[in-house]
């Protein structure tokens, strides 16, 4: 039997200054984990990194630009410098540019394809020799629903996404072999920070209306499936895309017709 499926292990979050990467990184240093909190924003991380401190967990900031090889992999030997292995990759970073496709610019779809998909890969590329040595190797990256179902001003973000799911099950079929694991996360309508600065409060507080559950959803919920993604719980879990959206995308219509 498990009892800290977490305790003990190391892991990279990549987009942990705000939202679901921030919870994510709370989540693990919470139950016992060792956190490296990655982040564009270098004072964000620190502000992230502080606060786990403070709460009596193991943590440390980086500043990461995921378009960035030299950056990455400075992240990565700063996690073996601090805490002498690499256990899990969480990358929760994006970029969302909001355009119809009839206007968006190359330089928005290649940016959006840069930081979502090629981040991710260059990310999971340079942990891969220190997670080869991890008994309990993972790799969770965050989707969105977006990249199975389009959206009106959807630009390359939902294209983007749709490419992170299929490169999440490359990883996971080529890497199984040296035993890690590769999940990808699809949240629906989550309340954070990008959320909020790319969708007015009022259509937020309209897509509640119609949600199944009637609420958006949250960092913190989304961050526990992350979190039991990347634990030992989830041993014999991989390949595999799993919404937490509230039941949005298995519903005909939001809620019963004539409630």
């Amino acid at each position: 039997m498990i009892h800290s499926p977490i305790k003990g292990l190391t892991a990279l979050v990549v987009g942990a200054g705000s939202g679901m990467g921030e919870a994510s990184a709370k989540t693990f240093a919470a139950n016992g984990g060792s956190v490296v909190v990655a982040d564009l924003r270098a004072a964000e991380a620190e502000r992230v990194a502080d606060e786990i401190t403070r709460e009596g967990g193991l943590a440390i900031p980086v500043a990461l630009d995921v378009s960035r090889q030299a950056d990455i992999d400075a992240a990565v030997e700063k996690t073996i410098q601090k805490f002498g292995k690499l256990d899990v990759v969480i990358n929760t970073a994006a970029l969302v540019r909001s355009a119809m496709l009839e206007s968006v610019s190359l330089e928005d779809w290649r940016a959006g394809f840069q930081v979502n998909v090629d981040g991710a890969l260059m990310v999971a590329r340079s942990a891969l020799p220190w997670l080869k040595q991890s008994s309990h190797a993972a790799i969770v990256n965050t989707a969105s629903l977006a990249g199975v179902h389009g959206y009106s001003q959807g630009g390359a973000y939902g294209p983007s996404k749709a490419a992170l799911i299929t490169l999440s099950r490359q990883m996971a079929h080529e890497w199984a072999a040296y035993g890690v694991r590769v999940n990808v996360v699809l949240p629906g309508v989550i309340d954070t920070p990008m959320a909020r600065g790319s969708v007015p409060q009022e259509i937020l507080d309209q897509l509640a209306t119609m949600l199944p559950m009637s609420r958006v959803g949250q960092p913190e919920e989304v961050a526990d499936l992350i979190v039991y993604l990347a634990s030992r719980a989830a041993g014999y879990i991989t390949a595999q895309a799993i919404a937490c959206d509230g039941g949005m995308s298995h519903m005909m219509f939001a809620k019963p017709m004539g409630k």
